[in-house]
């Protein structure tokens, strides 16, 4: 596992040059390094356009932010921008002009132009529909296109109901998975005062499952995935509990929010407290650790309740050998006694279980 970018979305217009400026200053507080930026509802002309957008663009390089602009070609020709080869000269000064790094192309042109476009005397990095099961970045490659100008990035879904399904989205970032391509993924801001782009505002996930999620599950979520590079906020603004949540839940283990069983005695926290890892050999009904049997401490019979997926376990020393061993319930189990029930992780975390795969670190706060 490794940490991933971290990124927030501002659109200028929706809110006030000082909320934007604030906004963008806390996320670097945090270590948020990707801005994404909407340029889809810009109405105004070139000039004035670069006038509006400069001081925030400019503020955001002078806090070491790599700026994406979200554009389509009625932006372009709303600003005077050629980007395609069948008009003459690509122009992208505009973009330069502002500092800008990547254009999220939001309505895809054809293979070739966006090939093409990959090798614009700007160096600007040119991000494509992250999700297309396809490959249709692959015959932007196949074309002509420079692997080390693209990159993907998936959508986001004001409405509900409407964002992907866990199949779905791994099916479509498949294709750059297998090229090795740099991809991003949105998460959503549970700050109810929190707007996108449009009027529409049931949140700003990419999956349908993380709109209600915590922000920092949903981080540790892609994670654990391990397909996004590029983790961002899709509406804002997200609170500044939040910010800090979702920097300390990218990490390159996954830490579970856990409630200890009451009356849990201290040597048993002690060893919830160990570096963890999950063995290769973990069953469908438990997620096992390496290092939790090397702590030399008896482990008497307490709580030992029948078990829930969620639970966090440790064998008692009526298992013998087992004795010690920290588990996480994936599935209900009757228990015989020789397994202590210590705790539980948050009930959204349990989705997470699925992907504890060899050799995950992982840890507990409680």
């Amino acid at each position: 596992m490794k940490k991933r970018r971290l990124g927030i979305s501002l659109y200028p217009g929706f809110g006030t040059e000082e909320q934007d400026l604030h906004y963008m200053e806390t996320a670097a507080k945090y270590g948020f390094n990707v801005l994404f930026i909407a340029l889809l509802g810009v109405g105004d002309g070139r000039d004035a356009a670069i006038a509006r957008y400069k001081k925030l663009t400019w503020r955001a390089k002078e806090l070491g932010f790599e700026i994406e602009a979200d554009v389509n070609p009625m932006v372009f020709k709303k600003l005077g921008v050629n980007a395609s080869f069948f008009s003459g000269p690509i122009d992208l000064s505009f973009f330069t002009e502002l500092k800008v790094d990547i254009l999220r192309l939001d309505l895809g042109m054809n293979d070739l132009e966006e090939a093409y476009l990959t090798k614009n005397r700007d160096g600007i990095k040119i991000c494509v529909n992250g999700c297309n099961p396809n490959d249709h970045v692959g015959h932007v490659l196949a074309v002509g296109g420079d692997k080390d100008m693209m990159l993907g990035c998936h959508n986001y879904y004001p409405h509900r109901y409407t964002g992907m399904s866990l199949e779905g989205f791994t099916a479509g970032s498949a294709p750059m998975v297998k090229h090795n391509m740099r991809l991003q993924a949105f998460v959503t801001s549970q700050n109810p005062k929190g707007f996108g782009p449009w009027p529409v505002t049931e949140g700003l996930p990419t999956l349908e499952m993380h709109r209600d999620w915590p922000i920092a599950a949903q981080v540790k979520h892609y994670v654990l995935m391990g397909t996004v590079s590029d983790i961002i906020i899709g509406n804002c603004y997200a609170t500044e509990d939040e910010l800090k949540a979702m920097s300390e839940a990218n990490q390159e283990k996954v830490l579970f929010h856990m409630t200890p069983a009451e009356g849990l005695p201290e040597t048993m926290q002690k060893r919830l407290r160990m570096n963890l890892s999950v063995r290769a050999d973990s069953s469908e009904y438990l997620v096992r650790t390496l290092e939790s049997r090397m702590l030399r401490e008896d482990t008497p019979p307490f709580n030992t309740v029948d078990i829930v997926p969620g639970d966090v376990l440790i064998d008692n020393e009526l298992y013998g050998q087992y004795s010690g061993e920290v588990q996480i319930a994936r599935k209900p189990m009757k228990n015989s006694g020789k397994t202590n029930v210590v705790g539980h992780i948050d009930e959204v975390e349990t989705a997470l279980l699925p992907l504890m795969q060899n050799s995950t670190p992982f840890g507990f706060a409680f």
